[in-house]
């Protein structure tokens, strides 16, 4: 997410004078990080339960509700570098990925990747990546009764007595935002499928479910940061795949999922990128270039606002609301002053974003937790063969035909490990675009999931195995690569 500029600092200081009057408690990182560990180590070990060991007999398989919570976790993410860029270059040290794995999905197979890349701000003093991502198969998404409740869940996913899965793949990315952004996405990412399966019952439509989960993980972020989401926060998107061909997608900001489907033989694809698919946007970027939005924030919100370009504010351009529609791929989403939502008067909290997580000024005036929901169905469409999701660190310069282009091009090149080289290639572009476009990167994550039918497609032990590597150690094999 894109750094406020200066000139948004609210007028007395960092503004957390505002959250403190309604009350907010406030904790520390460290203090929060406790506490959850705390609340996971009496969860995981039921009153009563033994532990393992010489003359004690072993502890009964965890609850789905001890399932759920355990999976409620999140981390600091490791310090900055010890020294910051005076170049604008792609530190590959500063890099997390995960390799490609084959999950079944019904009658497909998707091979899903993702690359998670910290960005670059030369000069600036502290930068640490404030992009996650949560990839979570069939095994981890079982759910019991009533939400979370106490039955057992076999080893192999496959809830007893009746109960069931959520879905058979989740994939999200988590794009933090402020001063506390990384923070605030970890906890996002950290707490989301566990909120999921804690949400989820027999007895109510998994779209309700699912819708709820983002505004009850808004609630724990908010709960835990304290203060310090004032002005910070996360945005949210995730795709959640199920059996029967279905892909429910929720999406909380500005990042974005994009499908590829392939035409006909004697069909041309509707974009001027790809060569054999047609490419469809299953979000709308949800920023103030959208009139519907700001319509929907004027009404909801609890205190006077506006909304200005930074031009605007500084009193460079008269005020209006004609920004123009925002649409991906138009010329006003690569707007250099877009719009932002403000308190009357002051300059914060500048937020070009209308839903997030976190971001308690913001609440107040409209920004929303509650997710725009869309779904598309493989059945319906067969020849779906590739879904991205990315931060807008990819598309804040890139189309969504662009970014598919890469993916198709490895699609159709096929072989193990396709979809991560896509992944690779698709974060090098943008990081690319940065550099022509601007002084410094934002952090980039791209998760692309390849799509084939299961009969095409063998699955080798090496894919059921999840390899996520943090790459710190790479600058003493490689350095740092500069962008060109």
């Amino acid at each position: 997410m894109a750094v406020v500029p200066g000139a948004y600092v609210p007028v007395d200081g960092d503004g957390r004078c505002i959250i403190a009057r309604n009350g907010t408690p406030h904790i520390s990182a460290a203090a929060a990080a406790r506490a959850v560990e705390l609340v996971l180590a009496a969860t995981a070990a039921p009153a009563g339960a033994t532990t393992a060991g010489a003359g004690s007999l072993a502890a009964p398989p965890p609850s789905a509700r001890a399932r759920a919570a355990a999976s409620k976790t999140w981390r600091r993410r490791d310090a900055p570098r010890v020294a910051t860029p005076e170049a604008f270059v792609m530190d590959v040290s500063r890099r997390e990925v995960e390799v490609e794995r084959a999950c079944v999905v019904g009658e497909r197979v998707v091979r899903v990747s993702v690359v998670c890349q910290e960005g670059c701000y030369p000069h600036k003093a502290y930068h640490v990546n404030q992009d996650c991502y949560v990839v979570a198969e069939r095994r981890e998404l079982a759910y019991a009764d009533g939400g979370g409740g106490d039955g057992d869940v076999h080893a192999c996913g496959e809830a007893s007595h009746g109960r069931g899965v959520c879905g058979e793949l989740l994939l999200g990315v988590f794009d933090g935002h402020g001063k506390r952004g990384e923070d605030c996405a970890q906890i996002a990412s950290g707490y989301f499928t566990g909120t999921l399966i804690g949400e989820t019952s027999e007895t109510e439509a998994l779209d309700a479910s699912y819708a709820r989960a983002f505004e009850k993980v808004n609630e724990e972020v908010c709960k835990i940061m304290g203060e310090d989401a004032s002005f910070s926060g996360s945005t949210a998107i995730t795709a959640l795949f199920d059996a029967d061909g279905t892909v429910r997608v929720g999406n909380v900001g500005d990042s974005r999922c994009v499908v590829g489907i392939r035409v006909a033989n004697d069909e041309l694809p509707s974009n001027r990128h790809t060569k054999t698919w047609n490419v469809l946007d299953l979000t709308h970027d949800q920023t103030c270039f959208r009139a519907d939005e700001r319509a929907r924030m004027k009404a909801q919100a609890e205190s006077p606002l506006m909304f200005a370009t930074i031009g605007m504010v500084l009193g460079e351009t008269p005020s209006h609301e004609e920004f123009g529609d925002g649409e991906p791929g138009s010329d006003d989403e690569y707007c250099d002053d877009p719009p932002r939502v403000f308190m009357s008067g002051y300059r914060f909290p500048g937020c070009a974003f209308t839903r997030s997580i976190g971001d308690t000024v913001g609440k107040a005036l409209g920004v929303s937790a509650t997710p725009e929901m869309s779904t598309h169905d493989l059945n319906a469409s067969p020849a779906t063969q590739c879904v991205v999701i990315a931060s807008d660190g990819v598309f804040e310069f890139m189309s969504s035909g662009e970014t598919m282009a890469i993916a198709e091009r490895h699609y159709l090149e096929g072989g193990e490990g396709a979809s991560e080289r896509a992944a690779e290639e698709i974060v090098q572009a943008a990081y690319a675009r940065w550099q022509e476009q601007d002084e410094r990167a934002d952090d980039v994550t791209a998760i692309v999931a390849f799509i084939y039918p299961s009969d095409e497609v063998t699955i080798h032990p090496s894919n059921d195995v999840v390899a996520t590597i943090q790459l710190n150690d790479m600058s003493k094999i490689m350095g740092a690569m500069t962008v060109s």
